[in-house]
């Protein structure tokens, strides 16, 4: 197929930038063949090349999301975590508005936010739970001895 063809050969050049090209073609080609990786579902080699960039310096909320859901989709689900919370810090600023406070709304946080906090908070009170129902059962079988 023609579209093989040019992916081949988009492919090709990328990994030619990775040998011989420069810093900024590097972080381009890193990040083309991290997709094409993806897509052929070879997660691990997109995540160590994205890794690559954000060693190399990239620092976007983008490129922390799109770990995110590859160390998600491998069942990282720790690294994914803390791939979001980097991406949370690359926020892009709310854009200015000029109105007066009173037509300003009261919530500082996006629905979105609030439930995926929520969500956390929610999973680490289980956990704590789960942690604590399983230290009294140890307590209780130990006064049993």
């Amino acid at each position: 197929m023609a579209g093989d063809d040019a992916d081949h050969e988009q492919a090709q050049r990328w990994l030619s930038a990775l040998r011989d090209g420069t810093d900024a073609e590097k972080l381009v080609a890193r990040r083309g063949l991290a997709r094409v990786f993806e897509q052929r579902g070879l997660l691990g080699e997109a995540i160590d090349l994205l890794e690559a960039n954000v060693r190399a310096g990239v620092r976007n909320g983008e490129i922390f999301r799109w770990l995110a859901q590859l160390y998600r989709e491998q069942g990282e689900d720790a690294l994914s975590l803390e791939a979001l919370v980097e991406a949370a810090k690359y926020q892009p600023p709310a854009p200015a508005e000029v109105s007066s406070p009173r037509d300003r709304p009261t919530g500082s946080t996006s629905p979105w936010w609030t439930r995926r906090m929520l969500v956390l908070a929610l999973g680490a009170l289980i956990g704590l739970g789960i942690l604590l129902g399983l230290a009294l059962w140890w307590v209780a079988l130990l006064l049993r001895l």
